[in-house]
């Protein structure tokens, strides 16, 4: 079960960079004497978390996709994304456009709110 900030989204979303992310910083300088000094950090938030349909899986109806857009068009908007048994803050990844991205399955001159839609949705942890 996925569910961001209240809306229940299909299972066959796709964490595309779930084991991508790089959760330690690290800056290596050497002193004047050739000594090598590290720093390094675990970084606590800015993770990406990118969810994407697939053409066989993961679809969104258009009210789905009307309703994720209002959501996205929020600036500065923090939204609760539970996954995999996690529950963690999010906001729009807006610095990687589009933030936010849905097309239809099948091209319609008039959708209708249960038309299906693939969509990916790029955030990041905060």
């Amino acid at each position: 079960m996925i569910r961001f900030d209240g809306l229940l989204l299909p299972d066959g979303l796709v964490w595309t960079d779930e084991f991508a992310a790089q959760p330690v910083a690290q800056t290596v300088r050497r002193t004047l004497d050739g000594g090598l000094v590290v720093f390094y950090g675990q970084h606590s938030a800015g993770l990406p978390v990118t969810l994407a349909s697939e053409p066989d899986s993961g679809w969104l109806t258009r009210a789905l996709v009307e309703a994720l857009a209002l959501r996205a068009a929020s600036p500065g908007g923090v939204f609760l994304l539970e996954i995999r048994g996690q529950a963690v803050p999010v906001m729009f990844r807006h610095q990687d456009p589009p933030a936010f991205e849905a097309k239809p399955l099948v091209a319609l001159a008039h959708p209708q709110p249960g038309d299906y839609y693939l969509a990916t949705l790029k955030l990041m942890t905060v």
